[in-house]
């Protein structure tokens, strides 16, 4: 029975790249744009109160990534050029963004100045001296102004102006760019099931005394060490079970080496294994030794 069951797994193979969907990715990239915007946003208000220097820029990244992955998972986005083409964009609101919203900020600022100055000259012509604030013409000329007034860096009072400046922004970019790549690259490894269009998701998981793993190993037919000193499994499937279910076990040897195994289950052989991990479950007499070939 379990060499009939090894056939067919062998016969199974893990869910195909998802293709492009036009309709999606004509909603994913504004989304994605619009969330970079977002998280631009809210980086410079909250570098009002936190902003130190290689850290900050990390922990945006951090932020852009986790978004655009939940972003993925909620709208069940699953081809990955789709994606990283959504991240750049992310990525490159977020940078620009952050400038551009000082920009905004100190436009205001710039405006509200000017009538103030206005206001004081009509009134007190005698006490006003010096020019009227003039605001930013261009957002070009106001990184021009930003980079030659100096950049704080939050570093025992140092002060980059100038190239470094500039410098230091490209710097912050690279690290924010990394980080969101790292985040988004690392949840692109879930599989994707194209006929439900949704990403694959944890089923079940638990720990396995050694004898019900020995068990579960020859059930699914995957090589694993006699008698490991522990084992955890994990099934991954679809929302509406259509492709096949993932089975993956971990384990440690008594030498403390570790070693895993992963296999695509049919229907059938899915049905199988959750019947033998309902018994090992339940704790029934004998059922951590169950063997597969005894099976009907």
């Amino acid at each position: 029975m379990s060499r009939e069951l090894s056939s067919e797994l062998d016969q199974l193979a893990p869910p195909g790249a998802p293709a492009v969907l036009w309709g999606r990715l004509f909603l994913w990239l504004p989304a994605c744009l619009i969330l970079g915007g977002v998280v631009a946003w809210a980086a410079v208000a909250a570098a009002g109160y936190f902003a130190p220097a290689v850290l900050f820029p990390l922990l945006t990244g951090v932020v852009v990534g986790a978004l655009i992955v939940a972003m993925a998972r909620v709208g069940q986005v699953g081809n990955r050029p789709t994606i990283l083409a959504g991240l750049t964009l992310a990525i490159a609101a977020a940078v620009v963004g952050q400038h551009y919203v000082g920009y905004r900020a100190e436009l205001e600022r710039s405006r509200e100045d000017s009538k103030t100055f206005l206001r004081a000259s009509t009134l007190f012509p005698e006490l006003t001296r010096g020019r009227q604030p003039v605001p930013p013409s261009s957002f070009r000329e106001y990184m021009r102004w930003q980079a030659a007034r100096g950049r704080s860096l939050n570093l025992g009072g140092l002060v980059a102006r100038g190239p470094i400046a500039w410098t230091t922004w490209a710097v912050d970019a690279l690290l924010l760019a990394v980080a969101a790549v790292a985040m988004v690259i690392s949840a692109l490894g879930q599989p994707y099931c194209s006929r439900c269009r949704s990403w694959y998701r944890t089923i079940r998981s638990g720990r396995l005394p050694s004898d019900a793993a020995m068990g579960l190993a020859r059930l699914a037919g995957v090589e694993i060490q006699p008698q490991p000193d522990w084992a955890r499994y994990r099934l991954i499937q679809c929302n509406s079970g259509c492709g096949p279910t993932g089975l993956l076990l971990f384990w440690e040897d008594s030498r403390g080496d570790p070693g895993s195994g992963k296999v695509w289950l049919s229907l059938p052989a899915r049905d199988r294994v959750t019947q033998f991990l309902d018994r090992v479950r339940s704790n029934e007499p004998g059922s951590q030794r169950v063997d597969p070939e005894t099976e009907e």
